[in-house]
C-alpha cells in the first residue's frame, strides 16, 4: 500500500464527523463584524475561515450549477471553487478589503494553506456524497480545519460569516433551520459617515473611474437599505436563536460580551477570545474604513464627534426612524427625544428633503471641476491610459448586493467595440481604416460616457424618491413598533 493511500485510509469520512451547530454571522445594520469575528479566531471548539471569504458561496453555487450543468460533479465544483475562492487558500489571491494581507506584528503576513492537501481532503470528504451546497459548505470548513491541524474532535459550532442580510432567508436558513444568528448594531448617527465613505472608497477601487462616478447616485440609497432593512431579514428566525452585538460593547465590556457569546453558542470560554487575530496573527483592520491600523476596537466608534458634523436635519430624521432602536439598544436621544404626533409629522416632512450626502452627490455632479475630471477619466479609459478593470473575475461585480441590477459582469457594447477596435488596430497598424475605426471607437466610448453622466444627473431625483419610499416604510414600522429588534448579547 502506498504512503498516500495509507494516509487517506486514516482520514475521517464526512458521515463520521459530527455536524456542528451552524452560527450565521455578521448580519445587521451595524459594524464591527470582522472585529468581533477576530476575537473568535483560534477557539478550539469553532470551525471558522477568516473574514467573509465565503460570503458569495451560495450565489456562486447557483451560478456554477447553471454554468457547468453538463459536467456537474464534485471534481468540477472543487476545481472552480479553488479558482473563484482562491483567497481561502492564500489571502493574497483575489484580495478584498478585509485586512487579510497585512496581518502579524509587522503587518506583512498573510494566511496560506497547503492547496494540494486541502483539495485531496475535500475531495475525500465529498466522495459518494449527494451534491448540495450545504454539504459543500460543511466540507470546506472541515477540510480547512484539517489542513491547519486543528483538533476536529473538539469542534461544536461552525461560524459562517455570510455577511449579506438577504442571503440569510434565501439560502442559509432553508439549509440550517435550527441555526443561531448573530447580527451587529451600532449608533446609526455615528455610523452613517464611516459606512457611507467606506462604500465610496471600495467602489472607487473596484470600479473604473467613470463607472464609480455615474453609479455614485445609487450609493446613499443602497446605504439606506443596509441601515433600515438589514435586521428585518432575521424576522423569520426563531427569536430565541437570534442575538445582536453592539459594536460599542467591544469597547466598554469586551470580556463580559465574550462570556455572553460563549454561553449563547454553547461553548467554553477561552483566553483567545480577548485577542484580535486571524489565523493566530494580529489583525489591524483595513484602510477602507479610513482609520489608522489598530489591533483593538477603534475609539471612533464611541466618540461623540458625530455631533459636530451630522447636519441637524439628518440627525432629527435618523433619531425619528430609529427611535425604538435607540431605546432598545441604549443610545441616548437628543433631537427626537419624544415620540409625539408633532414630532412624527415634522420628521416625516424632514425625510422628504434630500439628505446631506444626497445633496453632496448632486452638487458634485454639476461642479465644473468634477465634470472636467470625469471627461478626463473617460478620455484616459478610451485611450488606454487607464487600464479598464475586468468585471468578470471577481464575485463583487456579479453578486455584491449593492450592485443589483447593474449586470457589471456583462461587458457593455461600447466597451466591446473599443476592445475590438484596439485589437484590430494592433493587427493592422499600417491600415488607415484600422486607425479610423480605432479613433471612432475611442470617441464613441467618450460620448457614451458623457450621456451616462448627464443621465445620472437627470435621474438623480428618482433615487432620492426611492430613498424616501424606503424611509417611509421604516417610519411606519417605527410608529407601529413593528421593526425587528433582537435581544443583545
Amino acid at each position: 500500500m502506498s504512503s498516500e493511500s495509507t494516509q487517506t485510509s486514516t482520514w475521517p469520512t464526512f458521515e463520521s464527523i459530527p455536524q456542528p451547530k451552524m452560527v450565521c454571522f455578521g448580519v445587521g445594520n451595524g459594524s464591527g463584524s470582522k472585529l468581533f469575528q477576530s476575537y473568535l479566531d483560534g477557539h478550539p471548539q469553532i470551525y471558522m475561515v477568516p473574514a467573509y471569504i465565503l460570503m458569495y458561496l451560495y450565489p456562486h453555487w447557483n451560478q456554477w450549477e447553471d454554468d457547468y450543468r453538463d459536467n456537474w460533479n464534485w471534481e468540477t465544483i472543487v476545481e472552480v471553487f479553488c479558482d473563484k475562492h482562491a483567497s481561502l487558500l492564500d489571502t493574497r489571491q483575489i484580495p478584498g478589503h478585509d485586512g487579510m494581507t497585512t496581518l502579524g506584528s509587522d503587518m506583512n503576513q498573510w494566511l496560506e494553506i497547503e492547496e494540494n492537501k486541502f483539495r485531496d481532503f475535500l475531495g475525500h470528504l465529498l466522495r459518494d456524497q449527494p451534491i448540495s451546497c450545504k454539504t459543500f459548505l460543511l466540507a470546506i470548513h472541515y477540510a480547512y480545519a484539517y489542513v491547519r491541524n486543528e483538533n476536529m474532535s473538539q469542534k461544536k459550532v461552525l461560524v459562517y460569516h455570510i455577511h449579506v442580510h438577504e442571503y440569510v432567508p434565501k439560502y442559509l436558513a432553508p439549509d440550517f433551520p435550527d441555526m443561531i444568528a448573530i447580527g451587529f448594531v451600532r449608533d446609526p448617527r455615528s455610523n452613517i459617515k464611516g459606512r457611507y465613505e467606506s462604500v465610496v472608497y471600495i467602489d472607487d477601487h473596484k470600479l473604473n473611474a467613470t463607472d464609480a462616478t455615474v453609479y455614485r447616485r445609487r450609493t446613499y440609497y443602497y446605504h439606506s437599505i443596509w441601515f433600515t432593512e438589514s435586521l428585518e431579514y432575521l424576522k423569520g428566525l426563531n427569536p430565541d436563536r437570534v442575538r445582536v452585538v453592539r459594536h460599542e460593547d467591544m469597547h466598554h465590556r469586551l470580556e463580559n460580551l465574550m462570556h455572553a457569546t460563549v454561553n449563547f453558542l454553547g461553548i467554553d470560554f477561552n483566553d483567545c477570545l480577548l485577542n484580535s487575530t486571524f489565523g493566530g496573527l494580529k489583525w489591524w483592520g483595513d484602510k477602507a474604513y479610513n482609520m489608522k491600523p489598530m489591533n483593538k476596537p477603534n475609539p471612533r466608534v464611541i466618540s461623540l464627534d458625530w455631533q459636530n458634523r451630522l447636519p441637524l436635519l439628518d440627525w432629527f430624521v435618523l433619531e425619528g426612524l430609529f427611535y425604538n432602536y435607540c431605546i432598545k439598544y441604549d443610545y441616548p436621544l437628543y433631537k427626537y427625544n419624544k415620540d409625539t404626533a408633532f414630532n412624527r409629522i415634522m420628521m416625516f416632512i424632514a425625510m422628504l428633503f434630500p439628505s446631506h450626502y444626497e445633496q453632496r452627490v448632486f452638487w458634485n455632479y454639476i461642479k465644473f471641476a468634477n465634470i472636467l475630471a470625469y471627461l478626463r477619466d473617460a478620455y484616459d479609459e478610451a485611450r488606454g491610459n487607464t487600464i479598464l478593470k475586468d468585471y468578470g473575475v471577481n464575485a463583487y461585480y456579479r453578486h455584491k448586493w449593492s450592485n443589483n441590477g447593474l449586470n457589471l459582469w456583462k461587458s457593455r457594447w461600447y466597451r466591446r467595440v473599443l476592445g475590438y477596435a484596439h485589437n484590430y488596430y494592433n493587427n493592422q497598424k499600417n491600415s488607415i481604416l484600422a486607425l479610423s475605426f480605432f479613433v471612432s471607437a475611442q470617441w464613441c466610448y467618450v460620448i457614451v460616457n458623457i450621456f451616462r453622466y448627464v443621465w445620472s444627473i437627470v435621474t438623480y431625483p428618482l433615487m432620492v424618491m426611492k430613498r424616501v419610499i424606503l424611509f417611509a416604510r421604516a417610519f411606519f414600522r417605527m410608529i407601529r413598533k413593528y421593526a425587528y429588534l433582537p435581544e443583545r448579547l
